[in-house]
């Protein structure tokens, strides 16, 4: 993806100020004698290369640096210049696997304006907590309690929170995120912050006694089982997720005209779940719960799924009955109950009717309902057999004209409004 000028031109600022912020921080460090320590340095730039190198991931696409643990203690310790020296100079150790790719990158094989951004963001994230902490009267170096509390909260959260802002800014600026994705995000990921703060102040308090230096990596150990155990887990979601996708292509095989409809209404329902601030564990579920709603049209006769005619009242019947197929057929593979519950509810309508359950039954459960919206609109807009697919402006008034009944009004009017912007922006 190209970057859009504005981008640019932030990436350029950002860079020109981290230099000076870097040179700045390089100055002081070497006046102020304390690159003598020799073997606190050489401790501090290991800490920070592990803890670059060994991110914790979150899913499969998604990782976290724990680099902040090594930059909260060092600069508690020592001051927030070191700490960008640190950082700086254990690039040129530390590896990152986290592409997707399979591939290992460094310094030495990264584009050179991306390691520069990098150093940039990570420079200012350091040093504007820092500042506020100066003007607070905070000197680093301060372990005693409970003076220690009041600097740890600011540098931790203060570095999270400029770090994270600076490349959702970034994301804004090109395109790729709006605000409130960016504040979400955000506002999200804080807990995680401020739960990892002990740890950083255990390390930096480690400093101060004798030959502490080399006791911080003891510390290091529990985090890197903790990793490897979560990392295990990862890999069996990730295990499941190609079954979910062989079982959705094994589908779309037998139903050629539904090929690429569920990933659509996946990619509709996650939108929704999004705009409406949903925790992101129930969007994962959102997720599977999508990719695998038509699964049970595998048990369906052929010519049922491949007429080009209108169904008839029995093949309709028929057709209907996919939706318990789907959960029978997912029954061993325990998944989520939001998961099975939008496979048999995702013909169900917002006021009760629909299939398999009759009139007077409850509504189905808020995923189900996201996932008919999607579903139904994806439906509407894609060529049948029988039809061709409708404008979007055709299929939005239809969704609208079915809100309150069909649909849940309140997904409907999120929906209209995702794809009346979407339109906007592309004109």
């Amino acid at each position: 993806m190209q970057m859009k000028k504005r981008a640019v031109a932030y990436v350029v600022l950002v860079s020109i100020i981290g230099v000076l912020g870097i040179a700045f921080c390089c100055w002081q460090v070497w006046h102020s004698g304390q690159l003598s320590k020799l073997s606190v340095v050489v401790s501090m730039l290991i800490l920070c290369t592990l803890c670059r190198s060994f991110p914790i991931y979150m899913r499969a696409d998604q990782v976290i640096d724990v680099s902040i643990l090594s930059i909260v203690a060092i600069c508690l310790y020592s001051g927030p210049a070191m700490a960008v020296v640190m950082y700086v100079a254990s690039s040129f150790f530390s590896v990152d696997r986290s592409g997707g790719d399979g591939k290992v990158y460094t310094i030495y094989n990264a584009p050179f304006y991306k390691t520069l951004f990098n150093f940039a963001n990570v420079t200012i994230a350091v040093l504007v907590p820092a500042m506020l902490g100066y003007a607070l009267g905070i000197q680093a170096g301060n372990m005693h309690f409970p003076d220690v509390i009041l600097p740890t909260v600011i540098c931790a959260v203060g570095t999270f929170v400029v770090n994270a802002l600076v490349m959702m800014v970034l994301f804004y600026l090109n395109g790729q995120i709006s605000l409130r994705e960016a504040v979400m995000q955000i506002v999200g990921l804080t807990p995680n912050v401020l739960a990892a703060m002990p740890i950083s102040l255990l390390l930096a308090m480690l400093y101060t006694i004798p030959s502490g230096e080399w006791l911080v990596f003891l510390m290091l150990l529990p985090l890197m089982l903790a990793r490897y155990a979560w990392k295990l887990y990862l890999n069996s979601r990730s295990q499941q997720m190609r079954m979910i996708q062989v079982l959705v292509s094994t589908m779309e095989a037998k139903d050629p005209y539904t090929q690429g409809h569920s990933m659509r209404v996946c990619d509709y329902a996650v939108q929704i779940a999004r705009a409406m601030g949903l925790r992101e564990k129930q969007v994962e579920h959102i997720r599977e719960g999508a990719m695998l709603h038509d699964l049970g049209k595998i048990g369906v006769d052929d010519r049922i799924l491949r007429k080009p005619t209108e169904l008839t009242d029995e093949e309709r019947e028929e057709m209907e009955r996919h939706p318990n197929i789907g959960v029978a057929i997912i029954k061993d593979l325990q998944l989520p109950q939001d998961v099975e519950e939008m496979i048999h509810d995702h013909h169900r309508r917002y006021d009760g009717s629909g299939y398999p359950q009759g009139k007077d039954e409850k509504e189905p459960g808020l995923s189900a309902r996201i996932l008919s919206v999607a579903d139904a609109y994806d439906a509407m807009t894609s060529d049948r057999p029988y039809r061709k697919g409708m404008p979007q402006e055709v299929a939005i008034e239809i969704l609208r004209k079915n809100a309150g009944t069909q649909f849940d009004p309140e997904l409907v009017r999120i929906f209209t409004e995702l794809l009346e912007g979407k339109a906007d922006a592309e004109q």
